[in-house]
């Protein structure tokens, strides 16, 4: 804004302040109210939401920590032999060592038929059929269960059950452990969210009785619970949030309130919670806001024109620099300069709109890189794969061939260890797909091939993320396996370092940041890639990434049923961890050893291993520590050079914890870098 604009807004501000400050004084209060109280009930609705999702983010922690517990002490050799050959109070002393060692209320013991052998916290209690319970039936069809339970009509708690493994993997019985839901958990989610929290149990008859709570006893608050406490269990049950706004009074003060159910293993309600915000409290910052503007107000008539001067220049200058920045992004500059400068909401909005921009100009560089692929190849950029020549052998398919009378094949897209990938069009939906069809010597090779297929294509469509190819289907005709997915119009990573050799920095960090958040939302899902490589990274034309080829995707934690031999590795070895390389128990972090690889390799052309056998290419990934990337590229940013490094640790504890941890790093040291 020029100096004739500053001085025409100053004299605007200091006229209107002048002759209407009144009027000014009130509407400003009045609109301050109307702008607030909106902003209020969304904090307010956010804040409880947040308080309900911790509480069940807290009891499942709780119930994921008895689980492991109970299964480790289950496993026990010493405990399945004495429950196959049980002496005089042998179950009872498991039970109490049981509950002991797990931190559990109580813990019950069940044999196979699930009669009670043994309860923890009732040395006298009887045998007794628990078979009818829908905790202990699950364990004894050989599940982990778990749900909530209500004890003397007022007492909650969760229990978690395992079944017990005797000889030959029969199950022999099952153990169960339960923790009692008390204040420590409701104290513990107040000191999180700063929200109080009411838990309550439904007894016997249905009426709702409170269980544990941060508040003190109140009998309003107690009648409130009786009152709406059962609703709140059987509408949260079915999906709904519960209340929303609702209204308690408790001792002098009103409480926003909103409720969620507890549901038992069986998926009936027991009981339910309820997140309370004081209305005192959250409308306090409001009061505060209107003595803080009369206030103002007044001051300001006193010092009109400076005051209006100085807030001229302190809201109109940031602002026009972030309008200016806004055209100039517009017409696809994204080297503007943000200076953090103004009040504190103008800062935030500066600072995001910097981040913004940041990724914007990686983006665009990875959008030059193809651009300028493309015009060395002479293709127009109309954002489409390339096809490729297949060499001519036994089952390929030719385009217009129609294939399981669906997919009518357009084009080869490329071949792989597991079969090869065809651009189709789905006749009975209109889109276009790949087809990929799983060679027949694939599937021979191992007995379970097939139902490892099914799992694995199954694990595939439970990722839903727009860095992220979708599976769609699984099918067979003619003894031939295929699997279809989304199909990318876009570039192989693999093709791009082909032409390039290397990517400049700013491009290479827009593929790691994207590829993170694939990888991290694949991992929210509990699934492993394992594979994670440029020929599995498509860049479409405007800079997307796709992560493609969930295909040897695998849960971060399952029991193999023998469906994968011991030993078996699988992947690609110039990509693949030391621990999976070694054929050991995986986590998400390998798939960050794959990320590490693949970034080496844009900043450097070269992978941080090479060999020209695949048992010399074992050793050198398990013992050989890699150049550091700056020292081959000496352009590479330290701070991103040491990330990559970092990533390629070869204890898997030395490296980011997660997928989204690894992206904020690559937000941290590369901020501010182009190169």
């Amino acid at each position: 804004m020029t100096a004739s604009g500053t001085s025409s807004l100053t004299w605007r501000i200091f006229l209107g302040a002048a002759g209407v400050v009144a009027a000014v004084l009130a509407a400003t209060m009045l609109l301050a109210w109307l702008s607030v109280r909106g902003t209020i009930w969304s904090e307010v609705d956010r804040s409880l939401d947040r308080t309900r999702q911790l509480v069940v983010t807290f009891l499942q922690g709780d119930r994921r920590s008895l689980a492991r517990g109970a299964a480790v002490f289950a496993q026990n050799p010493n405990f399945r032999a004495l429950l196959e050959n049980p002496g005089p109070g042998d179950m009872l002393d498991q039970s109490l060592e049981a509950a002991e060692l797990l931190g559990a209320s109580f813990v019950q013991i069940t044999d196979g038929q699930g009669v009670r052998l043994a309860r923890s916290d009732e040395p006298a209690a009887p045998p007794a059929p628990l078979a009818g319970s829908p905790l202990i039936a699950g364990a004894l069809q050989g599940e982990t269960t778990s749900g909530i339970g209500v004890a003397g009509d007022s007492t909650l708690f969760q229990a978690v059950a395992v079944p017990i493994l005797g000889g030959s993997n029969v199950i022999a019985g099952s153990l169960m452990a339960a923790k009692t839901i008390d204040s420590s958990l409701a104290r513990a989610v107040k000191r999180a969210t700063e929200s109080d929290v009411v838990f309550f149990a439904l007894d016997s008859a249905g009426q709702a009785r409170i269980a544990a709570s941060t508040l003190p006893p109140d009998a309003a608050l107690a009648a409130f619970v009786a009152a709406h406490g059962p609703d709140i269990a059987r509408d949260s049950g079915r999906g709904s949030p519960g209340p929303s706004h609702a209204h308690v009074d408790i001792g002098e003060g009103r409480y926003f309130a909103q409720g969620g159910a507890l549901l038992s293993a069986g998926g009936a309600p027991l009981g339910g919670f309820l997140a309370l915000r004081s209305r005192a409290v959250e409308l306090a910052g409001f009061r505060d806001l209107g003595v803080r503007i009369a206030l103002a107000g007044l001051v300001g008539l006193l010092l009109a024109f400076g005051f209006s001067w100085v807030v001229a220049r302190r809201i109109s200058r940031p602002v026009q620099a972030l309008a200016a920045a806004t055209h100039r992004a517009a017409e696809g500059d994204y080297g503007a300069p943000i200076e953090p400068e103004g009040p504190a909401e103008i800062r935030a909005l500066a600072e995001a709109f910097r981040v913004l921009l940041l990724e914007l100009r990686e983006k665009q560089s990875l959008v030059d890189v193809l651009r300028g692929r493309e015009e060395r190849r002479g293709v127009s950029q109309a954002g489409r794969a390339s096809a490729v020549t297949l060499p001519a052998g036994e089952g390929r398919l030719a385009p217009g061939q129609l294939f399981a009378g669906r997919y009518e094949v357009l084009s080869p897209l490329g071949e792989g260890g597991m079969g090869v990938v065809y651009k189709a069009r789905d006749r009975d939906l209109g889109d276009i797909v790949a087809l990929k069809l799983v060679r027949s010597e694939a599937m021979q090779v191992d007995p379970n091939a097939l139902e490892r297929l099914k799992d694995e294509v199954r694990l595939a469509r439970r990722i839903s993320h727009r860095n992220v190819a979708r599976t769609h289907d699984f099918g067979e005709t003619d003894g031939i396996y295929y699997v279809t997915m989304e199909y990318v119009a876009g570039t192989a990573l693999k093709e791009l370092l082909k032409t390039r050799g290397r990517l400049p920095v700013d491009a290479t960090v827009s593929v790691g940041k994207q590829l993170c958040r694939a990888l991290e939302a694949a991992h929210e899902q509990g699934i492993i890639h394992r594979d994670v490589k440029p020929q599995n990274i498509i860049v479409a034309p405007d800079g997307l990434v796709k992560v493609m080829d969930f295909g040897i995707a695998r849960p971060v934690h399952r029991a193999e049923k023998g469906m994968t031999a011991t030993g078996l590795v699988v992947g690609t070895p110039e990509y693949m961890a030391p621990e999976q390389l070694m054929g050991e128990a995986l986590d998400p972090r390998v798939d960050l050893y794959g990320v590490g690889v693949v970034l080496y390799e844009c900043l450097t052309g070269r992978r941080p291993h090479d060999a020209d056998t695949a048992m010399a290419m074992v050793t050198k990934v398990l013992t050989e520590r890699p150049v550091p990337p700056h020292e081959v590229a000496p352009e590479v940013p330290d701070g991103l050079s040491a990330l990559i490094v970092r990533a390629l640790a070869k204890e898997r504890d030395e490296r980011p914890r997660s997928a989204g941890e690894m992206y904020e790093e690559l937000v941290r040291v590369t901020e501010g870098v182009t190169v």
